[in-house]
């Protein structure tokens, strides 16, 4: 998924200002798709120029500076369109560096890797904490896909807590007896 169909398809539900974008990305979507919210705005004017959104000046708050806001256009909606058409590709991964790290671990590395396991830990937790608030959040953006998407990562972020303090307990059983991280 590229930043510009994000954009797309939430103006596809409502016109919106940057900064209401940058709120729906950050609160409703980064928790399962990572979204660099410092490139909202390069994109916005970036698909102004291909004509796939259309800005208008609107005043602000008393004291504040105007603020654009942002409408799809029919050529965004064609371009959504397209793209929502096209079935995903690759593979679905459980792809993690910690994982990877954990593989070449050593006897040495099982104290270290302990830390690891509880730092990997903490972000899951504040992964799970950050869904939680969302769903209890009446004014988070919310669909029916985003409420799904929300659950998923939820029952997610659950499981690899629990499997996070397995591993944790079978590593600390290991380093307790001084066997090696690579042999049984």
């Amino acid at each position: 998924m590229s930043l510009r169909h994000a954009i797309l398809g939430i103006l596809d539900y409502r016109e919106m200002h940057g900064y209401q974008l940058k709120r729906v990305l950050d609160e409703g979507i980064s928790t399962f798709w990572p979204v660099n919210l410092a490139a909202i705005y390069p994109s916005l004017r970036k698909l102004e120029e291909e004509g796939l959104v259309q800005g208008r000046r609107e005043p602000s708050a008393e004291g504040r500076p105007d603020r654009k806001v942002y409408t799809i256009t029919d050529a965004g909606r064609e371009e959504l369109a397209q793209w929502r058409r096209v079935a995903p590709d690759g593979v679905p991964s459980v792809r993690n560096p910690l994982y990877l790290k954990l593989l070449f671990a050593h006897e040495e590395d099982l104290g270290e890797a302990l830390s690891w396991l509880d730092k990997q830990a903490d972000r899951a937790q504040a992964g799970l904490d950050q869904l939680r608030a969302e769903q209890a959040n009446p004014r988070a953006f919310s669909t029916f896909f985003v409420e799904f998407l929300r659950e998923s990562g939820v029952q997610h972020l659950e499981l690899e807590i629990e499997l996070l303090k397995e591993l944790r307990a079978r590593m600390q059983e290991r380093v307790s007896r001084g066997q090696r991280a690579g042999k049984d």
